[in-house]
């Protein structure tokens, strides 16, 4: 019975922990120059760590700012990422 418990308490906590939404991605290098002016990067949910971990091996170094695509606010928990 414990484990039942503990265990739907660990699904109960990471689904609340778990991405949902779109967002949009903005690239800018040490001078904070833009990288991706003519690129849009979007992704949806918890895909945005695809995007940036795919961004980061492209680009060390970079800063990115997560934009939350339906409020248009930064995602606060993940954003401003230094690679």
């Amino acid at each position: 019975m414990n484990k039942f418990l503990l265990g739907s308490i660990i699904l109960l906590i990471s689904g609340c922990l778990t991405l949902s939404g779109e967002y949009q991605a903005f690239v800018f290098d040490a001078d904070g120059k833009q990288l991706n002016q003519n690129l849009i990067l979007r992704a949806s949910g918890s895909g945005i760590y695809s995007l940036r971990n795919s961004v980061c091996n492209a680009y060390p170094g970079a800063t990115i700012t997560i934009i939350d695509v339906e409020t248009g606010e930064e995602l606060e928990s993940e954003s401003p990422y230094q690679c």
